[in-house]
């Protein structure tokens, strides 16, 4: 949930930077993120938004007249991620081809390359969001990439938000300068991934950027950037990929080369895609390889008690508030 005491500022875009690759660079170096506006065409991005909008209305959560994610409202409770409900559509997600070669577009490699070196590459492993709105508790929450990936603290993630995404509709949000920072501890969420940074004093008061996000529009970040969503105030879902790149040059782990949450084998995901040109891709690169380690990712063994009390809350809330029809 985002509390009413966070200070929201306008995020600046850095398109005018592009075609200054020195400056492109610093600009990220100090903030930690670019905002490039209408990086990417709106036919590419609707393209995958309709596939994964399919799915959704396949498998009940939207009815079987809907026409789109922007103008009908879903007709199930918000799904958690774990849940079974949950993985009924995710599982289909993980298996389009949209979805994953959605990650090897032209415009967003020329700008990892910039940013990285020429060897910069996707991990395979893709990231969908599936954002309901009157979930409050399920708000992605404060929190870095890096203890979810590791490997290399360079490593940038590109978020695209698959439709138009005002601010009210829950879009991503930035604390400019925040992975000058360090790796910050860890503590339970019932948001994505189930873990939040807890932010040192000296900077909780500090403003957050965000804007109204376009179809097109594209935002990176730093591994080590404190980054998070707002409240999904409007009676629409969310729907935003999170796609991951760093230098074939620099170590990553095991685990992000596997699809997300490891349930299907790119076999299994393959399987029904028109083209082979993005399958096992990565298995022609000199990969190296760090070792996982929980000192990154654990949280202390009082939080977990702490976290069922809040998962019980929340499915007791979910319970008796149902969707409004």
């Amino acid at each position: 949930m985002t509390p009413p005491s966070v200070l929201i500022a306008p995020i600046q875009a850095s398109n005018h930077l592009l075609n200054d690759p020195a400056a492109l660079r610093a600009q990220f170096q100090e903030q930690g993120y670019l905002y490039l506006q209408n990086l990417l065409p709106r036919q590419k991005i609707q393209a995958t938004l309709d596939d994964i909008f399919s799915v959704c209305r396949n498998q009940g959560w939207f009815a079987s007249d809907s026409t789109s994610v922007q103008a009908d409202r879903p007709l199930v409770p918000p799904a958690l991620e774990g849940e079974a409900e949950f993985f009924h559509v995710y599982d289909q997600v993980q298996r389009l081809e949209s979805f994953h070669t959605l990650a090897h577009q032209p415009e967003i490699l020329a700008v990892m390359r910039l940013l990285l070196d020429e060897s910069a590459f996707p991990h395979p492993l893709s990231i969908c969001r599936l954002m309901f709105p009157n979930n409050p508790e399920t708000t992605t929450p404060p929190h870095q990439d890096f203890p979810n990936n590791q490997g290399t603290t360079e490593l940038y993630a590109c978020w695209i938000p698959l439709s138009d995404c005002p601010i009210r509709l829950g879009g991503l949000a930035f604390m400019p300068g925040s992975h000058k920072n360090g790796l910050l501890p860890l503590e339970f969420s019932l948001g994505a991934g189930n873990r939040q940074a807890t932010l040192p004093d000296e900077i909780k008061e500090r403003p957050w950027v965000t804007g109204d996000y376009q179809q097109g529009d594209v935002l990176i970040f730093h591994s080590l950037m404190l980054h998070r969503s707002l409240d999904n105030l409007s009676e629409h879902m969310r729907l935003s990929v999170d796609y991951r790149y760093q230098s074939v040059h620099s170590p990553l782990t095991e685990g992000c080369l596997h699809p997300h949450f490891k349930r299907l084998s790119w076999d299994e995901i393959y399987n029904s895609w028109e083209s082979k040109e993005f399958q096992y891709y990565w298995q022609q690169l000199p990969l190296s390889f760090a070792p996982w380690s929980t000192e990154y990712h654990d949280i202390p063994e009082e939080h977990l008690r702490e976290a069922v009390k809040l998962a019980r809350a929340y499915r007791k809330r979910r319970e008796n508030c149902p969707t409004d029809n």
